[in-house]
């Protein structure tokens, strides 16, 4: 999902042991192994999804203290977040401040990192005063081809030089739902193919490693597929080599604008079966997730919470997600409502 401009940001356990160590790689911490089966004949206990400990992080909108926000929505949740994701563009100060907060708070930073002007035109489900959508895309100084070519070196080495200074892990998510067709860095937009973004993402993963960043940690990120507007996430995989751990973004908009209300399990799967089929066997993180209020008969953001974390739990690979805590598009947030919160925290609680 599109972030507000910098300057409103300004302003305003895994079954195998080979997955725990593959996480312990990824994230610098190792991760509880799962539960196994509640017992009962063989032949159901055989049938039934595994479980495993799922971790979770969130997304809070900016405001003066950050420390609060954490208090307040670890509060809610019941439990502290282990990450907290963040968003900021290359051409920015690198915000050091607020990522050593973060890992004095007791959590990872995720640090989305954008190659874009996020303050030219306007945000995602937005429309610029011509009534045009692309005004945010049409970014060309920002094409593949060009990140891939070094004509961003002199930023992107900024940011490694800062980042390898600090003495903890940084999850580093360059240039996310790069097949989806709202970033200029996305495939499909300003000239861009599948191609030219692995070249991109391992020009940049390579740079970090010739400047000693060790301590970063790449999270490849792209979105749930959408019929119409997506392209192939497969074809702009940069390899296991240069990728630590596994993304997908997906939203439940509710209906409404476009949108239909879906249930997690429908919303994640295909994604995260083209994940699996990846060479790596990387740990997979639900790296933004939220849903609206239920509008219609059926419809419970409650219920859509308790399914989500039971889904993650159930799936192979899958780590953990991060939810995006935001009244934004939608009322996103985790106390929306008061019966979203309750089981928020009831859920959280049988799976972490």
């Amino acid at each position: 999902m599109r972030m507000p401009s910098s300057l409103t940001r300004m302003c305003c356990a895994v079954v195998a042991m080979g997955l725990t160590l593959a996480l312990t790689a990824a994230c610098g911490e190792p991760v509880s192994k799962a539960s196994g089966t509640h017992s009962g004949d063989s032949a159901s206990s055989a049938a039934a999804p595994s479980q495993q400990a799922v971790k979770w992080g969130v997304y809070l909108p900016p405001s003066d203290s950050l420390s609060n926000s954490y208090k307040q929505v670890s509060g809610s949740a019941g439990a502290r977040p282990d990450y907290v994701l963040d968003f900021s563009a290359v051409g920015e100060s690198v915000p050091e401040e607020r990522l050593r907060e973060i890992s004095s708070l007791g959590a990872t930073p995720i640090l989305s990192l954008e190659p874009w002007n996020p303050n030219v035109g306007t945000g995602e489900n937005e429309t610029a005063d011509n009534g045009s959508a692309e005004a945010n895309t049409a970014q060309p100084e920002f094409a593949l081809a060009r990140i891939a070519a070094g004509d961003h070196d002199a930023d992107l080495a900024r940011w490694a030089t800062v980042l390898k200074g600090l003495e903890f892990t940084v999850v580093l998510r360059f240039a996310h739902e790069m097949n989806g067709d709202w970033y200029p860095w996305a495939v499909g937009v300003n000239g861009n193919v599948s191609g030219d973004y692995v070249a991109a993402w391992r020009h940049v993963h390579g740079l970090f490693r010739s400047l000693g960043a060790s301590n970063v940690k790449f999270l490849w990120s792209p979105n749930v597929p959408l019929a119409s507007q997506t392209s192939d996430l497969a074809a702009a995989y940069p390899g296991a080599d240069t990728v630590d751990m596994l993304g997908l973004d997906g939203y439940n908009w509710g209906d409404g604008d476009g949108h239909a209300w879906i249930e997690p399990d429908a919303l994640f799967n295909a994604g995260l079966s083209q994940l699996r089929a990846l060479p790596g066997s990387q740990p997979i993180l639900i790296s933004e997730t939220a849903s609206a209020e239920g509008s219609g008969a059926g419809q419970s953001k409650a219920e859509w919470i308790a399914r989500l974390m039971a889904h993650c739990s159930s799936q192979d690979q899958v780590m953990g997600f991060i939810w995006f805590d935001v009244n934004k598009e939608r009322d996103w947030r985790i106390n929306s409502s008061q019966a979203a919160q309750k089981s928020f925290a009831a859920s959280l609680s049988k799976v972490s």
